[in-house]
């Protein structure tokens, strides 16, 4: 496994929100495409898929972008001088479930995490439905998978409405498990295992028997690049570090033809999967400037603009061969970006879910992404885990006026002892 520096940090984070959305050409190939009746542009695809099925709306459109807008401060959360790898898409994919689940404040915030405040929860359900309906079916090349999963205590019912909702606009599976039985971690990691195909292989190491549910989502996606690398010219060469040490890692090697533009602060390179549908977009500082200053200009309209920047160019490209795992707490990030709520016994509302006060938990995300010489294989499972908050107390009421002589003692509460003694007369 390679450490890489937080150039490779922007890459992941753009290809993970980018190839998962329905942006991933450049804008040559969107003067291109035929024009639908909305005058959106459909993205290029397999002749075999019904190209309705691709056309988003303007509000599906300014959803998409407000997740990216979310992808962005997603990143700068987590980014610092370690090699990462992060989905917000199945970040967004879990926090949609979540506010279908939710009512009143607790929902709001939940979008406004998202940054989808004031969004319709209808609009956003229909975006996230149509980005779902097209995943795997742009690229016979490239495959990309993407589900969602519920799995309930036995001992709680879920709403029907939340059951329809999710089911016909996540496709997510609820499946009622007894969590006092071995069968049941067995299960939910299983489900990570296939969803993944194989590349995270479990997302809890044991199911809490009182939780209420274990809410997950997981993508696959493994493409292929357009533009092969020759292993034949992959060598050991220097890489300089975040803090410019010198380390030694597999470099790949063509010189080819690539969308390519560049500024003051960075270059950008668009590598293209397969047949176009997907891409990966790299951001290198120039010489003299460092990742802090290339994320000060990265946002999601300067993505967007990017798309008429982009020009042909022949490239001598390097690139690292690298694998990065990793495993990030989502609580305090999701409770920054404005949700915390949900994880607040007794303040957070999901009564749209189920009957009972329920909280979150625990929100984790597991990451991995393997880039060679033929193309990327990455994958993302962001689990929440519900639990019922403590029922209020009920407790008798009684009055304790010291307004008169009393006796106090201090005790060691393990071996009992008496440490001091004395009483209070109100005469010093």
């Amino acid at each position: 496994m390679i450490k890489n520096t937080k150039m490779t940090s922007a890459v992941l984070l753009i290809g993970a929100a980018l190839t998962m959305g329905a942006c991933g050409t450049t804008s040559k190939m969107l003067s291109k495409a035929p024009k639908a009746s909305n005058n959106s542009p459909i993205v290029r695809v397999d002749e075999a898929i019904d190209n309705n099925y691709l056309i988003l709306s303007d509000a599906q459109r300014a959803i998409v972008k407000n997740n990216n807008t979310f992808a962005f401060q997603l990143f700068d959360k987590v980014s610092n001088q370690s090699s990462q790898v992060v989905s917000p898409l199945s970040v967004a994919y879990l926090m949609g479930m979540l506010a279908n689940g939710a009512d009143g404040t607790t929902r709001q915030e939940i979008l406004k995490a998202i940054g989808c405040e004031g969004v319709a929860l209808k609009d956003l359900n229909e975006t996230y439905r149509a980005i779902l309906s097209t995943a795997g079916k742009l690229d016979k090349q490239t495959t990309v998978d993407i589900a969602n999963y519920i799995a309930v205590n036995k001992k709680y019912e879920v709403s029907k409405d939340f059951a329809r909702q999710v089911s016909n606009d996540y496709q997510a599976g609820i499946e009622r498990l007894d969590f006092s039985s071995p069968s049941s971690l067995e299960r939910i990691n299983g489900w990570c295992h296939d969803k993944t195909h194989g590349m995270i292989s479990k997302i809890i190491d044991q199911v809490e028997p009182m939780a209420v549910s274990y809410w997950m989502n997981a993508i696959y996606f493994n493409g292929t690049w357009q533009k092969k690398f020759d292993a034949k010219f992959t060598k050991k060469e220097n890489f300089r570090g975040y803090t410019r040490d010198i380390q030694k890692v597999d470099m790949m090697h063509q010189i080819t033809k690539f969308a390519y533009a560049e500024n003051d602060v960075f270059k950008t390179l668009e590598m293209p999967y397969g047949n176009g549908s997907y891409r990966m977009l790299v951001f290198l500082p120039n010489e003299g400037k460092s990742i802090d200053d290339l994320r000060k200009l990265l946002n999601a309209e300067r993505l967007e603009k990017l798309n008429s920047e982009l020009e042909d160019c022949m490239v001598n490209l390097k690139l690292p061969k690298f694998t990065i795992e990793q495993e990030l707490p989502l609580n305090q990030i999701v409770s920054d970006l404005g949700a915390p709520s949900i994880f607040q016994s007794g303040v957070a509302d999901f009564s749209n879910f189920s009957k009972g006060n329920f909280f979150v938990s625990k929100m984790i995300q597991k990451a991995k992404i393997e880039v060679s010489e033929q193309g990327t294989k990455a994958a993302a499972v962001t689990a929440a885990v519900m639990v019922m908050s403590a029922a209020p107390m009920e407790y008798r009421d009684v009055e304790f006026h010291a307004d008169h002589p009393f006796v106090y003692l201090i005790q060691d509460t393990q071996s009992g002892a008496i440490l001091f003694m004395g009483q209070f007369t109100g005469i010093h």
